[in-house]
């Protein structure tokens, strides 16, 4: 979809074909079945489209492949770094849903379009077609429901660090499934100095920690990137953080009212590692015993009771 951000990069204003042109005078630049699936947020993990992961899976092959997240600015930045990299060969762009976005899924969807144009551009590795994941319940099971209870026995609000383990681990069935060996991600330790809960060297450490107990490379090319400049030099000027993506209802909700971070670096340990990670451990698991979906609430619940049977004891 042709872009109508005048600041946005001249690669992001993706070319507008007698198709795109027909779908704007439509009213929407996104394809009904995907209009479809982002609408109704379906679960789509696992088994949802055999003949697509076929067809995935046959382009892979022996190369080496691997998911690249579609977000905003950073996961572009690090598409871009990742396929310079040498390390890949083939990329397929993927959008994971969670349960709290509001925004304009075109702007995402171009900005995988837009990316993958000017990979093939470089023809520095081959770009697959952009698929689009998501599973509400399992965001809810380990985001939301005990959101409540974490956040009293930590001392801080826990949701933002479960969605972002959720939208690395709900890449990882269908990256097995087609036999890529990676995820590739925006996470960055520092925005210019600015620290977010979800990006702290622990909450990373974790992601990567869960990815590679299930196989799969969690890459973070940007993590020690700091600098926006640099970040303007991938993508091109006028790209503000926080722009052209989705936002989030509970955005900054584990910030004080100065902004501050409230977590402290040992509660932000125990809840890693006494919750998160065992959650998503079991859940991911789960789906290699062929549970398709597993029963993402007791999954969590399970680790959640642990959570107390160890904090009592």
């Amino acid at each position: 979809m042709q872009s109508t951000d005048p600041r946005a990069p001249a690669w992001l204003k993706v070319n507008s074909s007698p198709y795109n042109r027909w779908r704007l005078t439509r009213g929407c630049g996104i394809e009904p079945e995907t209009l479809r699936i982002l609408l109704g947020k379906p679960e789509r993990i696992s088994g949802f489209d055999n003949g697509l992961v076929a067809r995935v899976a046959s382009a892979v092959g022996d190369r080496r492949a691997a998911l690249l997240e579609i977000a905003g600015r950073d996961s572009v930045a690090a598409g871009l770094t990742a396929a310079s990299s040498g390390r890949y060969d083939l990329l397929i762009p993927t959008v994971v849903y969670t349960g709290t976005e509001y925004g304009d899924w075109d702007v995402v969807l171009n900005n995988a379009e837009a990316l993958a144009g000017r990979l093939r551009d470089r023809r520095q590795v081959d770009v697959l077609e952009t698929v689009v994941l998501g599973s509400p319940v399992w965001w809810h099971a380990v985001a939301a429901r005990f959101s409540g209870e974490l956040s009293r026995l930590y001392g801080f609000s826990t949701t933002c660090i479960a969605c972002h383990m959720y939208v690395h681990a709900a890449r990882v069935p269908f990256a097995r499934a087609t036999g890529a060996t990676a995820v590739i991600a925006g996470e960055r330790l520092s925005h210019d100095g600015r620290r977010k809960l979800n990006q702290l060297e622990p909450c990373l450490r974790t992601y990567r920690a869960v990815l590679a107990e299930q196989g799969i490379e969690l890459d973070m090319p940007l993590e020690s990137l700091q600098d926006g400049k640099r970040l303007e030099e991938l993508v091109g000027p006028g790209w503000a953080e926080s722009g052209r993506q989705m936002r989030c209802i509970l955005e900054g909700n584990y910030r004080d009212v100065s902004g501050e971070i409230t977590a402290r670096e040992q509660d932000l340990e125990e809840y890693l590692g006494q919750f998160l990670a065992p959650a998503f451990q079991a859940i991911l698991s789960s789906f290699i015993r062929g549970d398709a979906p597993p029963d993402y609430l007791a999954l969590a619940g399970e680790a959640f009771s642990s959570v107390l049977e160890r904090r009592s004891g």
